[in-house]
Parts: C-alpha cells; structure tokens; sequence
C-alpha cells in the first residue's frame, strides 16, 4: 500500500491507494509522476499471527505439550492416560488464550467496539476452556479413585506436567 499525499499547503488528509497488480517501485513512479503529489510509505503494517503460529513460535513448550511420552509409558489405564493428556492440552489452550486476551486489552489498532467485542470473545472461550478443564479433571479424579495408590501419585504428578 503507498500512502499519497497532496503538496499542497492546506491539504488535511492523506489518501490510500492499494495497487496489487503494480510492485511497490513502480506505484511510487507512477504517483510521483503527477503533478502537485508526493509518494511516501505507509507509516505502519499490522502482523496477526494465528493459534497454530503462537503455538509453533512458542518453541520448547509447544513441543512438550505434543509429547505424551511419559503419559503413554506410565502403564496407567487408557481413561486415566486420556484425562491427563487432555489436561495438558487444554491448559496450553488456555495459556494462549490468556495472552492473546492479554495483547487484545493492549491492542491500539480497531475501534473501540471492535476491541470490546474481540475482549469479549476471548473472555468466553477461556471460559469454555476452564469448564472444559474441571470437566476433566473430573473425569480424571473418577479414574484416579480406582487406581492403587501408586498409580494415583503417578496420576497426579503427570497431571501437573
């Protein structure tokens, strides 16, 4: 996008011109080629990055919460190993989701209703993910209550993972 702007003394506003079909070079010519007008780039860019691209950008953490290693060698049984895994991934959802509500709030770019809505979406899907997890957990405590009390420690260790 280049921004042009007139030369003009008691011009107020900058007009937007998008030109996908012309590389940037030769918008600029082409602008600067009238008369009275001057070409400059647009002052700012604005780079959204998506749940998977946060998750891949968190490195070692992403890695950890795909690694169910130990869960799968602990020999606990499959309801119990199931409930510990969907643990951890919920809580890396959840994780996200609070710094994604975190960047919304500090957000300067959309209008105001625009922020209070994204606020507001957020706020209802860690809300989903916080029932979802004490469901879990749940689920986890009934399979827990059969275990011998070994496995229930091991259960509990690996659940806080």
């Amino acid at each position: 996008m280049t921004m042009i702007e007139p030369i003009a003394a008691k011009a107020a506003a900058a007009v937007s011109m998008d030109t996908p079909a012309a590389p940037p070079a030769a918008a600029s010519e082409s602008a600067s080629d009238a008369p009275g007008i001057r070409t400059r780039p647009a002052a700012s860019a604005e780079i959204h990055i998506s749940a998977p691209g946060h998750a891949l950008a968190g490195g070692n953490q992403a890695a950890s919460v795909r690694d169910h290693s130990d869960v799968d060698d602990s020999g606990l049984p499959d309801q119990a190993r199931d409930a510990i895994k969907r643990l951890r991934e919920l809580r890396a959802q959840l994780a996200r989701k609070l710094q994604e509500l975190e960047a919304a709030k500090n957000a300067t770019t959309g209008t105001p209703d625009q922020k209070r809505i994204r606020i507001a979406v957020l706020q209802q899907e860690i809300a989903s993910l916080g029932a979802a997890i004490t469901t879990t957990t749940a689920t986890l405590n009934q399979a827990m209550r059969e275990l011998p009390a070994e496995q229930q420690m091991l259960a509990g260790s690996l659940a806080m993972r």
